[in-house]
């Protein structure tokens, strides 16, 4: 598989890690690429999200998304605010990928962008039947985490490893 299809697959499997929690695929990403030993000379997107001052910020906000998540009071994530920040989330992602690849940004921040609102809009309407009974709501809350953060690893080993 050429590199920039394995980034397509990453910007893709990001983009709907970022639909079902909106820090968590930005999190994923920013550690993977400060392990890095090539960061240095990665392109800008790139840089930015390995920053120690990034992960330092990323961190506490995805663990919040990831415990807020399942609380009855937790806002929808279909709102406009919500989508266009899931949104955003997914193309950056998306875009520190490219650039860590030295591939075009572009057609990986359109793929992130629009799986991340594609991502919100089905995980809500599959949620939302068992939100007003807490356990389950809760439940089902836990099992969307395992299946993001699985699919956001399977993401990154595909876009910065090749496989």
């Amino acid at each position: 598989m050429t590199n920039s299809s394995s980034v397509l697959w990453g910007a893709l499997a990001l983009g709907l890690v970022t639909g079902m929690r909106s820090m968590l695929a930005p999190t994923l990403t920013s550690r993977a690429l400060a392990a890095r030993d090539d960061i240095d000379d990665a392109d800008e997107p790139a840089r930015t999200l390995a920053a120690h001052r990034t992960r330092q910020f990323l961190i506490p906000l995805a663990a919040g998304e990831l415990l807020g998540d399942k609380m009855t009071f937790a806002p929808d994530r279909t709102i406009l605010p919500s989508m266009m920040f899931r949104a955003l989330s997914g193309g950056v992602t998306a875009a520190a990928l490219a650039s860590v690849n030295r591939q075009p940004i572009g057609l990986p921040i359109l793929i992130g962008a629009s799986a991340a609102l594609l991502a919100s809009k089905v995980g809500l309407s599959l949620r939302k039947p068992y939100q007003p009974n807490p356990l389950a709501n809760a439940a089902l809350g836990l099992t969307e985490d395992c299946v993001a953060l699985a699919l956001g690893n399977a993401g990154l080993r595909r876009a910065l490893d090749g496989r």
